[in-house]
């Protein structure tokens, strides 16, 4: 079938008309809470505590959605349960012995096996009649819910209209009229601006706000006054070389390859052959590259007499590897075997990061470190000065040399881009009872990084009624938008039916675009099901929409291209979603069913307490 009805099984809901429902959504607290002996939730008469959730979870991987879905599960089979109890439905013995023979952990060879069925009930710690208990269920569960899930046959008539639908594509060109166009036509007077403020009053409250004083302590702006000398960035950089780029190495190699399927016999030959080139090139050095023309299998650097180019520590086989990186330029190795085969190996070249190239890096990383202790005692100072002097940023100053900063208003909630005042624990300070009402200066707050920060208040706003005159251009340009959000679509409801009545319309349309249900090109869902519902009966066909933007599109149907016929594994790929689809909603409305019959209430215990033994 289409890659679409795998994707976007919604689509196929909305043109059918039907909601695909989970079989009960049911969340904890939607149940009347009862005092009674600690469960979490009763289904008619039936208890479900949190040790069943656990039980059914049975070492699962549990968070808050896994227990949610093992909940569901639980008042799924138990609203059936009921049902069973009611009606009288039973599993017949012959049945439950059937369905646990049948299951493969309990097989050997395919025939039932006692001794498998006894050790996995040891694991479980549980008996053979709690066992068969628990499957007992489970098959009336099953046969109770038979009717609903053996199967829905779906018309082919459907199939084929839904195929149809889907394939269908369309060659669209809008034309959007925007509320800002028609703002020059929108009037305003002060009567009115007046009566929005006044029906609107709350909208327009200033919170509560401060403005603060602080001071900021950071080992990276410690770092800035620290002085390094060359001496003790070569020492550093030779210290702590692997930070500031990888150490590189050229060799050159020859492989003699051993094939996987190699008899000990082979091997050996060929290991013989490693070790005569071997005796040759260390007689020879020089001969190297021309050997490696000769006699090495590796396709890629025989041609250039073995060369390897630089690489990396790690980029290599891990006994190339490990040799290689431990190996002098101009050595030669002994033979290495790798899983290619043997290795010959001759270390070219041995390259590192120029010191001068990362020389600014080098730097930054040594005044870090050298600021470090120097932070640690700051931090110890700022800590005893902030207090003992708590109320001025005066001592701070003098003993640390740090000048206090000042903020604009801030309110309660993080706003702004400034990642000190827009922190949530620094405004949690600056609003706390010691910093706001006692107007002391706070403890210093962690920003992360080494970083501290200690503000005071300096200013305080409770929360008031804006006056209108603050307000006033606010409410204007809130207006201006909302009425020509209105003439836009006015403007568009009256366009839209002069061209559903055949009159021309000036305006400029955009390009047409194909479009498809399955292939929408990021169109608002609204947008489509207008567009895939106008009559194309007679063409240009016309839709329009209003958008929750305030602006009004109307879009013009140019062409209608037909879907291609469905293959038969299309067609029978549908009908099975379809099938499935109607399955889900019956089940589903039965569900609904016997919620309404058994009630559901909530007990003492919450989803994701701890579970206990009761």
């Amino acid at each position: 079938m289409f890659k679409f009805v795998e994707n976007n099984k919604v689509v196929i809901q909305v043109i059918l008309g039907l909601v695909a429902l989970t079989f009960v959504g049911f969340g904890v607290s939607s149940y009347s809470s009862v005092a009674e002996d600690p469960y979490l939730v009763k289904v008619g008469s039936t208890k479900i505590a949190l040790r069943d959730i656990d039980r059914e979870l049975d070492g699962q991987p549990v968070d808050a959605a896994a227990r949610q879905r093992a909940l569901e599960g639980l008042i799924q089979r138990s609203l059936i349960l009921n049902e069973t109890g009611k009606t009288g439905l039973q599993v017949a013995p012959m049945q439950l012995q059937q369905a646990i023979a049948a299951i493969p952990a309990f097989q050997d060879n395919g025939q039932f096996s006692l001794d498998k069925y006894k050790a996995f009930l040891d694991r479980r710690q549980m008996t053979g009649p709690q066992f068969e208990e628990r499957i007992g269920r489970d098959l009336l569960v099953q046969n109770q819910m038979e009717p609903f899930t053996a199967g829905q046959i779906s018309s082919h008539a459907v199939a084929e209209r839904i195929g149809q639908l889907l394939g269908e594509t369309r060659s669209v060109s809008a034309t959007v009229l925007a509320a800002p166009a028609f703002a020059s036509q929108v009037k305003l007077d002060d009567a009115t601006v007046a009566a929005y403020y006044k029906a609107n009053s709350d909208k327009f409250k200033a919170p509560e706000a401060v403005k603060l004083s602080y001071v900021v302590l950071s080992q990276a702006q410690l770092a800035q006054n620290v002085s390094v000398s060359d001496d003790e960035l070569h020492k550093f950089y030779q210290q702590h070389q692997a930070e500031f780029g990888q150490e590189q190495r050229r060799a050159s190699h020859i492989l003699l390859a051993v094939p996987q399927n190699a008899q000990p016999a082979d091997v050996a030959k060929i290991k013989a052959q490693a070790d005569a080139i071997l005796k040759q090139v260390r007689a020879n050095p020089a001969s190297f590259a021309d050997v490696a023309r000769a006699r090495s299998q590796d396709p890629g650097s025989a041609a250039k007499g073995g060369d390897l180019g630089f690489f990396p520590r790690g980029a290599m086989v891990k006994a190339f590897n490990d040799v290689v990186f431990q190996m002098k330029p101009g050595q030669i190795s002994e033979v290495v075997r790798s899983e290619f085969g043997f290795h010959i190996i001759k270390l070219e070249a041995i390259q590192v990061p120029d010191f001068n190239a990362v020389k600014d890096q080098v730097a930054q990383q040594l005044k870090l470190q050298k600021a470090g202790n120097l932070f640690r005692a700051q931090s110890d100072t700022l800590t005893e000065v902030a207090y003992q002097q708590g109320d001025s940023l005066k001592g701070v100053q003098d003993a640390l040399k740090l000048v206090p900063q000042q903020s604009g208003w801030l309110a309660r909630a993080p706003s702004g881009n400034d990642p000190i005042l827009s922190n949530p624990k620094v405004l949690d300070a600056a609003f706390g009872n010691d910093v706001l009402v006692k107007k002391h200066n706070s403890e210093p707050v962690d920003l992360g990084n080494n970083t501290l920060v200690v503000v005071r208040v300096t200013d305080h706003q409770p929360a008031h009624q804006l006056k209108l005159d603050e307000v006033r251009d606010a409410i204007k340009m809130q207006l201006i938008a909302m009425d020509g959000a209105k003439l836009a679509v006015a403007k568009g409801q009256a366009m839209l039916a002069d061209l559903k009545a055949g009159k021309p319309a000036a305006t400029q349309w955009t390009q047409p675009r194909d479009l498809s249900r399955q292939q929408g090109l990021g169109l608002p869902v609204a947008d489509l099901q207008a567009i895939f519902a106008a009559n194309t009966a007679k063409l240009p066909a016309y839709a329009g929409i209003k958008r929750a933007s305030g602006e009004y599109v109307i879009y013009r149907v140019e062409a209608v291209k037909p879907a291609p016929a469905l293959t038969p594994e299309q067609r029978a790929q549908l009908s099975g979603l379809l099938d499935n689809m109607n399955t889900n909603a019956q089940v589903a409305g039965y569900l609904q069913s016997l919620r309404a019959r058994y009630p559901l209430t909530g007990g003492k215990q919450q989803l994701n307490s701890q579970s206990q033994d009761e």
